[in-house]
């Protein structure tokens, strides 16, 4: 009313003199139905009546037909409006509109469209536009005789109402099961020559296949109208609670869904549907939506060839049927293949870097790589291994033999070597058993592995190493007769140098001396192929034919 006061000059009279005109040319009767009819008909009577209430129409012939039991499906461009956080299900270009003649006869109408466009990296952006359109109405001058009533009534001019929101929407995959979605939404409402402005903030989340056992199942949860900021007006919009569950059956043929939303100024909506995909180019759909009981039933279904998709749908009301029909176009090359082939490029990045040394860089590499892909085991579990060597050691770069082994310990353990990556570690910490800080990692990889810890080595004898020490036991558990304890200690300096040709001997002599001359005879072969001019050997094995 304050606004048709506006509109009429602040005067009693002419407020009078329109609200008469128009139930005399049943302009009034009109517009009652048109906000009445975009609130989903009795609705309006259970928000109070709401600003924006065009917001709460829909979008979409699909979700119409399924009774706006959307919230958690969300996987077409409609999402701009019912879920952001679905935008992370697309993975093409994609344009969504819908137009709706309201009323035979009368020039109202409804219209909206959405873009998507997703992106291999930086996650889905999306717009869309909502028009409601309500025009020809009639300003009229009544003169009123307070005794004789309406002596004359004298037509002005017309007005439209004009309602519209631009919504810039984005949603991004953050977890394997995880996706986020944000949405800002301008609206402008024009009513003949009087405009207001309003902004609001809406922020939504998306879980899929959290229950193993229900991988299907969808789950969604929002908040509308978060933040709102209102110029040129008093209306506020109302915080509006939206929670959806879903689930596909029948090897994903079957689709079922619930909704329900709580306006905090209103009584609670509920929204139920289905839809049946009965061959690759056809789907059923059927949907009810209702706050105490029963408000309105949808049935539709949707056509698909190639690229492009058509929907319909009808709804059964208090006010009779109302038809609704929408097309899509999915256009550009997916993203999956782009996202692909940029993930490859930051797994090799990661390798190069982390076989550099540059295990910081690496870690970096690997964020890109599950930044794009959070549903990858595989990038997360090497993303974490080489988080947990930075804790330890973020760098080893220089040319020495202890880096040099950190770098291919480092390089087994993401590759999923762990014996080789603890062996690398071991031989690493034997040329400087003062770096405390391998010590640590190397027990930590050990000891989540159930292997055998290695000890901190506190000898301090010039020249004489970790990998000496073990060649002097070795040699005497051969002089004791310890052949067992000979062999295992040639074998620990064998799996940190290969080609320790003076383990290989021992080991050999010990071999021999179990009785066991082909065993010595394998190893001794080993021993010239790496050393031909080795004479103790060679005699060895002559002693041996």
């Amino acid at each position: 009313m304050i606004v048709m006061n506006k509109i009429i000059k602040n005067t009693k009279i002419f407020l009078l003199s329109f609200c008469v005109k128009f139930l005399l040319t049943k302009g009034f009767f009109y517009l009652f139905n048109v906000n009445f009819l975009l609130t989903n008909t009795v609705f309006g009577a259970f928000t109070g009546g709401q600003p924006a209430q065009f917001l709460q129409y829909g979008a979409g012939a699909r979700s119409f037909s399924m009774g706006a039991a959307f919230y958690s499906v969300s996987d077409d461009a409609s999402a701009t409006y019912w879920n952001p956080a679905g935008l992370s299900q697309l993975t093409r270009k994609e344009i969504t509109a819908l137009h709706i003649e309201l009323f035979p006869g009368t020039d109202t109408r409804y219209d909206f469209i959405s873009f998507v466009y997703p992106t291999p990296k930086l996650g889905v952006f999306g717009a869309n536009i909502i028009r409601l359109f309500s025009g020809g109405f009639e300003k009229v001058n009544i003169q009123i005789d307070p005794k004789q009533g309406i002596i004359d009534i004298k037509t002005l001019d017309k007005f439209d109402d004009i309602q519209t929101a631009f919504t810039a929407a984005y949603g991004k995959k953050v977890l394997e099961n995880i996706s986020i979605g944000v949405a800002t939404k301008f609206i402008q409402r024009s009513l003949d020559n009087i405009k207001d402005f309003i902004f609001t903030f809406d922020a939504a989340l998306l879980m899929q296949g959290i229950n193993p056992k229900f991988p299907n199942l969808n789950i969604g949860f929002g908040i509308k109208n978060l933040l709102t900021q209102s110029f040129d007006t008093e209306d506020k919009l109302p915080l509006i609670v939206r929670f959806g569950i879903s689930n596909r059956f029948l090897k994903d043929k079957l689709l079922l869904s619930f909704d329900l939303e709580k306006n905090l100024k209103a009584q609670p909506t509920w929204c139920v549907g289905t839809e049946y995909n009965i061959v690759n180019f056809l789907a059923l759909r059927l949907g009810f939506t209702g706050e105490t009981g029963f408000r309105e039933s949808n049935a539709g279904f949707g056509i698909k060839y190639k690229d492009y998709l058509v929907d319909y749908a009808f709804a059964i009301h208090d006010m009779g049927f109302l038809h609704r029909i929408s097309g899509t176009w999915k256009f550009g090359r997916d993203i999956t293949q782009n996202r692909e082939a940029l993930i490859r490029k930051y797994l090799k990045e990661a390798e190069t870097s982390y076989q550099r040394g540059n295990f910081l860089i690496a870690y970096e590499k690997f964020d890109g790589a599950y930044s794009i892909d959070p549903t990858d085991k595989k990038i997360a579990k090497m993303m974490s291994r080489i988080k947990e060597v930075i804790g330890f050691i973020p760098k080893a770069s220089a040319d020495t033999e202890e880096e040099t082994s950190i770098r291919k310990g480092v390089a087994s353990y993401i590759e999923d070597d762990i014996t080789g990556a603890i062996n690398a570690f071991r031989y690493a910490y034997y040329k400087n058993p003062q770096n405390l800080r391998l010590l640590q990692l190397l027990n930590r990889l050990e000891q989540a592995n159930n292997m055998e810890i290695t000890e901190q080595y506190k000898e301090k004898i010039g020249g004489f190493t970790i990998i000496d020490k073990k060649i002097y036991d070795a040699r005497q558990a051969v002089i004791e007769g310890k052949y067992d304890q000979a062999i295992i200690r040639c074998q620990e300096i064998l799996n940190l140098e290969p080609n320790n040709t003076t383990a290989l001997e021992i080991m050999g002599s010990a071999f021999f001396m179990m009785n066991q001359p082909d065993r010595a005879r394998d190893v001794w072969e080993k021993v010239l192929e790496i050393d031909p001019s080795n004479k103790v050997v060679r005699e060895f094995l002559e002693e041996l034919k």
